[in-house]
């Protein structure tokens, strides 16, 4: 069984990190290739900034449709090629210390409120956003990622599935809610449906999906 932790433990240990603020990261240029139009994932330090520099390719590069970045690199798709600059910080300026301590201050409001009402969330149970154990790194296969739309039991929707194995989805109502990928399979409101590859795009429980 795990110990909670203190919650003056929690506020210490966030006033130390703001204390010693982290060094500086060069950016640097990179380039990533989506040959014969498949997925593509670019290995880098992306320290979360990326910015398209330069498009190598005929095909367009969308950010969030043919190409996308995490901590750990940039991907492409659906033939984009491009450079990349990732990396850097700001150097940690005055005004950005001064940001940051604001930033500091109100995320430690936010944190005891969440502390207030700890007792509580831990016996609520709201059945959210759940997910897998395995999601965050996970390989997605090519075909698989980008955005699709469709209609699944009668509602239109709008489906996209990131590299890492997040799944967003957007219904025509105006509702939209999250869910991941994993296996060949899609999680969504605890609803587990297949999905394969077919015609560019992907059939959901027999439900075709195009880009």
């Amino acid at each position: 069984m795990d110990c909670p932790v203190p919650a003056r433990a929690i506020i210490s240990a966030i006033v130390l990190a703001m204390a010693f603020p982290s060094p500086a990261i060069a950016s640097y240029t990179i380039s990533c290739d989506s040959q014969g139009y498949r997925y593509q994932y670019c290995s880098a330090n992306t320290n979360g900034r990326v910015r398209l520099v330069n498009q190598t390719s005929s095909a367009p590069c969308i950010k969030g449709r043919s190409w996308g970045s995490d901590n750990g690199g940039v991907w492409v798709n659906n033939g984009c090629s491009a450079q990349f600059e990732v990396g850097g910080n700001s150097g940690g300026g005055g005004r950005d210390n001064a940001g940051a301590a604001v930033a500091a201050v109100a995320g430690l409001a936010i944190l005891g409120a969440i502390i207030a009402n700890q007792d509580h969330d831990n016996n609520d149970h709201n059945g959210g956003y759940n997910p897998s154990p395995g999601y965050y790194g996970g390989q997605v296969p090519g075909w698989a990622v980008g955005t699709f739309n469709g209609s699944l039991y009668g509602r239109g929707q709008t489906i996209r599935i990131n590299p890492d194995g997040a799944v967003n989805v957007w219904y025509q109502d105006g509702r939209s809610t999250q869910g991941w990928f994993s296996g060949g399979s899609m999680t969504i409101d605890n609803n587990r449906m297949n999905v394969q590859p077919s015609g560019g795009g992907i059939v959901v429980n027999g439900a075709y999906f195009g880009r």
